[in-house]
């Protein structure tokens, strides 16, 4: 997931006493973990070149928290903040583009499709803006906060909220295709393959749902609450819970295969890469598991939570934690690449593209790293 619950409940609390469509180029990263998948990969690694070293190349500071993990498309980066606002930088040199104003936070991280850009907003409501200029497009009202990333499919947009429903939005309109009442809060992003939409839920629950009626088809029941986005890759769903458990399902067999018990719990969106799975939890540990099998592959100490969810280029992972720190390992051992120092939690999952890593932070700074 794209920020940690708990820092989500510590502005809520603050604010209590304050008051498949996508543009998939070889070039972008358009949504929450790179495509509706969510497996945290670029397509197609043949268009990769270069080693990032961990040189920082530009940065650009906001007035407040980022939660949100940054989209890219068309030469442009967009990313949430807590200050209400979504923000388009230019991603060779960071400079403002435009921003789009919320009434509250913003810690849903965009997806760029068919021009628009489309996220949730804490005042309840699901924008859609111009790329280009951030002229709004529509906005479509829920029941309570929006803390999910939208997932961009067949022209439409699927999101979760706290009001305890997955809302499937015409892309074009704005107009409701259909909701889903998943019965608790919906924390977590959606992830969307051949025809389903997978989210889970507060209680626990991993839902499968028809992407064109809404219906559901099949479900799963963990341990603990599911914030994290789930991956899909070879017919396989792996998720996530606070239950501290790194979830296998078979989607065709509709049923949970193995489970990896991390030991802490799990708000990291697992990555899957060359046969395995990758995620932190809040131990502070980085876990390479066998795709297939669950065995351990290596684990990683950091020594804080890593909220972070992973991403990779080439042979390297990339990710943050909450010794403001962002790390860099290598994906076959682990063994640790570089690290560079920020002065805020990092909680969002970076986006990776064949010019540079961007990744945000709670310091209210996003980084361009090569």
């Amino acid at each position: 997931m794209k920020s940690t619950i708990r820092a989500i409940a510590a502005t809520l609390a603050l604010a209590a006493l304050v008051l498949p469509c996508q543009d998939a180029s070889a070039e972008s990263w358009p949504t929450f973990r790179g495509n509706a998948q969510r497996t945290g990969v670029i397509a197609p690694p043949a268009q990769l070149a270069g080693t990032v070293t961990g040189q920082l190349v530009w940065q650009r500071s906001v007035p407040s928290a980022i939660q949100s993990s940054p989209a890219v498309s068309g030469g442009r980066i967009f990313f949430g903040c807590n200050d209400g606002n979504l923000y388009a930088v230019r991603e060779s040199d960071g400079g403002l583009l435009w921003r789009f104003s919320t009434d509250n936070w913003v810690t849903s991280s965009p997806a760029v499709a068919d021009g628009l850009v489309v996220f949730g907003s804490f005042d309840s409501k699901v924008y859609a803006v111009d790329a280009a200029t951030g002229a709004l497009k529509w906005q479509f009202t829920t029941h309570n906060m929006v803390a999910s990333s939208p997932a961009v499919a067949d022209g439409r947009a699927y999101i979760g909220s706290l009001d305890g429903n997955v809302y499937c939005v015409d892309m074009k309109t704005g107009w409701q295709k259909w909701s889903y009442k998943a019965g608790r809060e919906v924390y977590g992003s959606p992830s969307v393959d051949g025809g389903t939409v997978y989210i889970g839920n507060h209680d626990g629950k991993m839902m499968a749902i028809d992407a064109a009626t809404g219906k559901l088809k099949w479900r799963a029941i963990v341990g603990g609450p599911v914030v994290t986005a789930p991956a899909i890759a070879d017919g396989y769903l792996y998720f996530g819970s606070w239950d501290g458990k790194l979830y296998c399902a078979d989607i065709k067999n509709q049923a949970v295969i193995w489970r990896h018990d991390s030991g802490g719990s799990i708000e990291s969106s697992p990555l899957v890469a060359n046969g395995r799975v990758y995620f932190g939890n809040i131990k502070g540990r980085m876990t390479a598991l066998d795709a297939k099998s669950g065995r351990v592959a290596w684990q990683a100490e950091t020594g804080q939570t890593i909220a972070s969810s992973p991403s990779i280029r080439g042979n390297r992972i990339f990710f943050g934690n909450n010794a403001n720190e962002i790390y860099s390992l290598d994906a076959s051992s682990g063994a640790e690449q570089w690290k560079i120092a920020t002065s805020g939690f990092v909680t969002t999952a970076p986006a990776v593209t064949p010019a540079a890593v961007y990744v945000t932070g709670m310091d209210g700074i996003l980084r361009s790293i090569k």
